[in-house]
């Protein structure tokens, strides 16, 4: 098949564009000498984890437990889930998982310490915890002042060992401007890097301290004292990557759509709505960037329409145009799959092996 040939709306991957990508941040990671464990909440995709492993990762990164489960099923054996799991069906899964991987676990309370060291005994196995540090995101994660006392209460409990600290700066996306980004990237890391040698010095065996950003690591912001970066989005890159330190030429996955409606002067309609493209949007930007057209703006989405406000020149009934998405790992989520294009124009569909794996 050929990109002409396919039903609208469908996702296209470059694959020469995705190879670059993927030994581009591993080649980052080993200039400055960290180890590369990749989050595969954008691609879902066993071939694609399985291209990192082979570009020079050390293991994935996961979200959920059943994501983790496809991942090792698929032959991937060192995981890591960066995620506070806490249910009782997480970890039940995840102390079966752990009798037959590598599996490394996140958690930020001493409640769920104890719950991680109650499912080992039940299990008869002993799980590898990774403490989550707040340095910024105020998301999950304790303040890296509370990371002893949290680590002391994990050391007097069984069959659960403290190996390492991580954080994830997402609220770098909060920066309008590449050198505002790179700044709260350092500042995190310095942050995350402080909090494990305190944990050291009071004779904690921390080997691992992991930070997670594809802006971040694109732009090489290497602190002395992180071991591991767990970047994700960089595989297919997007609208809100780019941004910063990529161009549109880096961008592997687009939305093939098709112009279905010109309802009025300057008013076109494309056939991905909100079930496509998600309702993510950027000011300035909408729903999504349109190479084709970049003075046109995707201004609304609903859930089987684009609205397309544009000059009226711009496209045309029935043009078949590509999109950049917004965020690219809620579009992959809301697909059964994509298309891998290679040099030669031949499509080949993959599958998205973890999609919709939320538990």
């Amino acid at each position: 098949m050929r990109k002409n040939q396919i039903p609208t709306p469908s996702l296209i991957i470059n694959l020469e564009v995705l190879k670059r990508n993927i030994e581009g941040m591993a080649s980052a990671a080993s200039d400055v000498g960290v180890n590369l464990r990749p989050h595969i909440k954008t691609h879902k995709n066993i071939r694609i984890a399985k291209m990192q492993m082979e570009a020079g990762a050390v293991g994935i990164t996961c979200a959920t437990i059943s994501e983790a489960e496809v991942m090792a099923s698929g032959g991937i054996s060192d995981i890591f889930i960066a995620y506070p799991l806490f249910g009782d069906y997480q970890l039940t899964r995840a102390a079966e998982l752990n009798k037959t991987c590598c599996l490394t676990v996140a958690f930020d309370s001493t409640l769920a310490a104890r719950r991680w060291s109650e499912w080992g005994a039940r299990a008869t196995t002993e799980f590898s915890l990774v403490m989550i540090i707040n340095t910024g995101g105020n998301r999950d994660g304790v303040l890296p002042k509370d990371a002893l006392a949290l680590a002391r209460t994990v050391d007097k409990l069984p069959n659960v060992k403290l190996t390492g600290v991580m954080t994830h700066e997402g609220h770098m996306h909060q920066s309008t401007e590449t050198e505002s980004m790179l700044s709260a990237a350092k500042l995190a890391a310095k942050q995350l890097v402080l909090a494990a040698e305190r944990l050291r010095q009071e004779g904690f065996a921390i080997t691992t301290v992991s930070s997670g950003s594809t802006p971040a690591c694109q732009g090489r912001t290497q602190v002395a004292g992180i071991t591991e970066w767990r970047p994700g989005t960089y595989v297919f890159n997007d609208l809100n990557e780019m941004q910063f330190v990529i161009g549109e030429e880096d961008v592997a996955l687009r939305v093939l759509a098709t112009v279905v409606s010109n309802p009025a002067p300057g008013r076109f309609i494309v056939d991905a709505g909100s079930k496509v493209l998600s309702e993510g949007s950027r000011p300035g930007f909408g729903h999504g960037f349109l190479p084709c057209a970049p003075e046109a703006r995707i201004v609304k989405v609903n859930e089987e329409h684009g609205i397309i406000e544009a000059e009226q020149d711009a496209l045309s009934l029935g043009q078949r145009i590509e999109i950049i998405p917004v965020h690219v790992c809620t579009v992959v989520n809301l697909s059964n799959g994509y298309y891998l294009e290679k040099p030669e124009g031949s499509l080949e569909y993959l599958t998205v092996d973890a999609r919709g794996l939320v538990w």
